[in-house]
């Protein structure tokens, strides 16, 4: 009897990058997996500690790089009394729906924003990859006190500028999310490994 095998499944890009930061980021003794069918809805990696058992799934977003000289303006004046600074970096813009994000059977959301660099020395630019690691709780939580729905979806704007450590997201009711950004967002993820 024979069978056709279609491809259920691809590794996007964004969750590629994904996986190559936490790989690189979290203890040996932590793997990260990649769901092989399109069953899991909403998992898009899980990242396991291989002596204890303890696992958790992930959900990426991922958003293009913006231009930081167009938005520099319309986002420096609404974040300046959050501590905002856009001297630096550039933002990646989300848009979710509503309930996909209460209904997420994800534990952790992981948004990966594409920072445009400029290096002044040099004359050159580069992308850089950042993360807005949030367990799914947290962001429950965040979307209820800061954010509001466009039609059915929430919309997240988050400005990084990596040479200041600071992170925020612009739209709606300006909020900081330092505490996510980068190393210390994947600290809370790999501790909840443990």
């Amino acid at each position: 009897m024979s069978r056709a095998y279609k491809n259920f499944w691809s590794l996007n890009t964004d969750e590629a990058v994904v996986t190559g930061i936490l790989r690189d980021g979290i203890g040996k003794s932590l793997e990260v997996f990649m769901p092989l069918n399109a069953q899991m809805k909403d998992v898009d990696l899980v990242c396991m500690n291989l002596n204890n058992k303890k696992a958790l799934t992930i959900q990426v977003k991922g958003s293009k790089a913006y231009e930081p000289e167009k938005e520099r303006k319309r986002v420096g004046i609404k974040v300046k009394k959050i501590g905002g600074n856009t001297s630096d970096g550039s933002s990646g813009w989300f848009f979710l729906k509503g309930k996909n994000v209460i209904n997420s059977t994800a534990d952790y959301h992981i948004f990966l924003v594409y920072v445009i660099v400029r290096q002044r020395n040099i004359g050159r630019r580069t992308i850089e990859p950042h993360t807005i690691i949030m367990s799914t709780n947290e962001l429950r939580s965040y979307v209820k006190e800061y954010k509001k729905l466009h039609g059915d979806r929430y919309s997240f704007y988050f400005w990084i500028n990596p040479k200041k450590k600071i992170a925020f997201d612009w739209r709606d009711k300006p909020y900081l999310v330092n505490r996510y950004l980068d190393t210390k967002g994947l600290r809370k993820l790999e501790s909840s490994l443990y």
